[in-house]
């Protein structure tokens, strides 16, 4: 006789559901486990952000009320007491301590799966240092007495361990998971340019518009890239912080006329189908899952080569572009050796297949 599999129950915990990559990965992974019969909840600090509709309609949604570190640990030695989950995920550095906290109060028996989506550069500017300070004693005194942590690239796994000063034996990378088939109906949607793009050669970059994703070097490099290759125009989709710095650079620098800030886009895909090259301008990420859907799409991707995923994701060059970080002029070289030799397709189809939702789903039903 077969005896049953023991019953799982999830919780995600995150701060919001708002339109970053954290908050999609969660998602996908979430309603894949629901998909495969594991009871699912989530946890937020605040109920808002676009990918509550995206979340399968059986998936609880409770909420903190705030997304302090002292909100969550007010609130979870109530909420996770009085429920019997078996794992619990959580997607920041904050609640994952606050969690690791609760838990060895209250004799917690959940386990606590801590996910790592990011790795800072070298150095960073000393209005970082508070924080930066704050984030290694939680690496070192609390990240260790995770259950599991998960990075979402390997890149990304070295970095906690050097900044931790653990091995983290418990530690692992997993990818993230990037794309179904919904990817492709959605890239055949029609784009509303707000010029006419015939005939153009056109640049895209999305992310949101805040230091870490560095757009005012590419708005450099494009400038650069406009001596010599006349009819190019570069759409950036996003909202953030620096939108008024980005929006008075491209005026003093006569780029309104080629340069387009259109916003947060709920379907970036159509855009990536209608562009020639695909930039990720970062000076540092986790992973990079804008690259993923790009060349998923059959695109040309330029890259900074920041810690830690774009490099991993395009194997060194062999997948796409690479360039330094905070070079305008090395960006423009890549992206007009973009235009003019992309990279295979089905090259491309292949080497981004691993990140399947499918694919990558299978791995985390298998921690559980």
């Amino acid at each position: 006789m077969i005896k049953d599999k023991p019953h799982k129950k999830v919780l995600f915990i995150i701060n919001d559901l708002g339109g970053g990559g954290a908050e999609r990965v969660f998602v996908n992974i979430a309603n894949a486990f629901v998909e495969n019969n594991i009871e699912v909840e989530f946890l937020v600090g605040k109920k808002r952000g676009i990918y509550l509709d995206f979340l399968h309609s059986s998936i609880p949604v409770a909420e903190v009320g705030g997304t302090s570190f002292y909100s969550y640990i007010r609130a979870f030695p109530r909420f996770l007491k009085n429920n019997d989950f078996t794992h619990i995920f959580t997607a920041s550095d904050y609640t994952s301590a606050a969690a690791i906290i609760i838990k060895k109060i209250y004799g917690i028996a959940a386990k606590i799966f801590v996910t790592h989506h990011y790795s800072y550069p070298p150095t960073r500017q000393l209005k970082y240092l508070p924080g930066d300070t704050i984030l290694k004693l939680i690496h070192c005194f609390i990240t260790p007495h995770a259950d599991k942590i998960i990075a979402v690239s390997e890149g990304s796994l070295k970095w906690l361990r050097k900044d931790s000063y653990h091995k983290l034996p418990q530690g692992i990378f997993i990818y993230n998971p990037i794309f179904d088939d919904t990817i492709y109906l959605s890239a055949t949607e029609s784009v509303q340019f707000p010029i006419d793009v015939k005939d153009k050669i056109v640049l895209l970059s999305v992310g949101r518009l805040a230091e870490q994703k560095d757009h005012i070097t590419l708005l450099k490099a494009f400038s650069i890239i406009k001596q010599t290759i006349k009819n190019a125009v570069l759409f950036i989709l996003g909202t953030g912080p620096l939108q008024s710095m980005l929006e008075n650079y491209i005026n003093e620098n006569n780029l309104s006329g080629s340069v387009f800030l259109n916003g947060f886009e709920t379907n970036p895909y159509k855009w990536m189908s209608n562009c020639n090259v695909f930039i990720s301008s970062s000076i540092y990420e986790g992973f990079g899952n804008v690259i993923v859907e790009a060349m998923v799409l059959g695109k040309t991707v330029v890259s900074t080569n920041c810690p830690s995923g774009p490099a991993e994701i395009l194997k060194n060059g062999a997948y796409g572009y690479l360039c330094n970080v905070k070079d305008p002029s090395a960006m423009a070289t890549s992206i007009i050796k973009a235009i003019h030799k992309p990279i295979d397709e089905k090259m491309l189809a292949l080497a981004t297949y691993q990140y399947r939702s499918s694919e990558i789903v299978k791995n985390y039903i298998d921690i559980l």
